[in-house]
């Protein structure tokens, strides 16, 4: 009979697990680290990505703070350039305006000086430059008054007020002024302003971009105008008609503000001068010859 080898593998197998739970690695882990010594630790500014886009961000704020302050002088000087032609173009007009004034008080005095002896032909030019918007017209009258609803609490728009831009609250427009100037020339009206300024024959008003504009003057809100006429008639007229229906319903709706009310006194102000329009006669001219055969 042959002797029975022993089962060598299995012992250290079982010796193995057997050290693997009596003895823990971390003495071996410690000794390895022991032989590699310590790790020297690298602080950020030594790494040398880190430090060039530190250098290239100094550097792109040195050349901006360099070209802001070479500009800020030569902005400086075109500030006041532009300040100094707005106050001498403000200076010219007011000169202009006071020439202008001294000079139809001297046509006044000259007219009336002609007209001395003509009461009909004086008082006929009275009226005629009343109705023109030449002259200042003082008289009882009605106020109508439109104003823009307040801004809502998630917008920042204020009303209109000439060339601020349209927000949602925004909803007078030159077709509302239009409507309630017309119907106060309808209802009698003899004179007419709006935000004091005076109404003539060969008067505009319009929506430009985002303003209302009277002859081009820009007004903005509360919209005032002003009636000179029979007060009573002016005012009841004005009460009964579809326009001042519609701005109380749109007041009642959508906030606007709307209300009318009769004066014992109203001033309006003269339109500036104007260059007179004249009317010519058409000049005669011969009529083309006939063109085709005779027989």
């Amino acid at each position: 009979m042959t002797a029975q080898r022993p089962a060598t593998g299995n012992l250290i197998s079982a010796q193995l697990i057997a050290d693997l739970v009596t003895n823990t690695l971390d003495p071996g882990y410690a000794a390895a680290a022991q032989h590699r010594g310590p790790t020297p630790s690298r602080r950020w500014f030594d790494r040398p990505a880190v430090a060039i886009g530190c250098a290239l961000i100094g550097f792109t704020l040195v050349v901006a703070y360099i070209h802001t302050h070479r500009g800020a002088p030569e902005a400086a000087k075109v500030h006041d350039s532009l300040v100094a032609r707005v106050r001498a173009a403000q200076d010219r007009n007011d000169g202009l305006a006071a020439q202008a004034q001294r000079l139809n008080g001297a046509l006044t005095t000259l007219r009336d000086q002609a007209l001395s002896g003509n009461g009909a032909l004086s008082g006929q030019l009275d009226r005629d430059q009343l109705l023109a918007g030449q002259t200042a017209a003082v008289g009882p009258g009605l106020q109508v008054t439109l104003t823009e609803p307040p801004p809502t609490s998630g917008s920042s728009q204020p009303g209109r007020a000439g060339s601020v831009p349209i927000g949602a609250s925004n909803i007078l427009t030159d077709r509302d002024v239009r409507s309630v100037v017309n119907e106060l020339w309808a209802d009698g009206a003899e004179a007419i302003s709006v935000n004091n300024v005076r109404l003539t024959p060969t008067s505009a008003i319009r929506f430009a971009g985002e303003a209302v504009l009277v002859d081009f003057a820009p007004i903005t809100s509360p919209y005032q105008i002003r009636a000179i006429g029979n007060a009573d008639n002016l005012a009841t007229g004005f009460a009964s008609s579809d326009v001042a229906s519609r701005y109380q319903t749109l007041s009642s709706a959508d906030g606007i503000g709307f209300e009318f009310t009769e004066h014992t006194t109203l001033t309006l102000p003269a339109s500036p001068a104007v260059a007179p329009r004249f009317a010519h006669p058409p000049t005669p001219t011969r009529s083309p010859t006939p063109t085709g055969t005779t027989r």
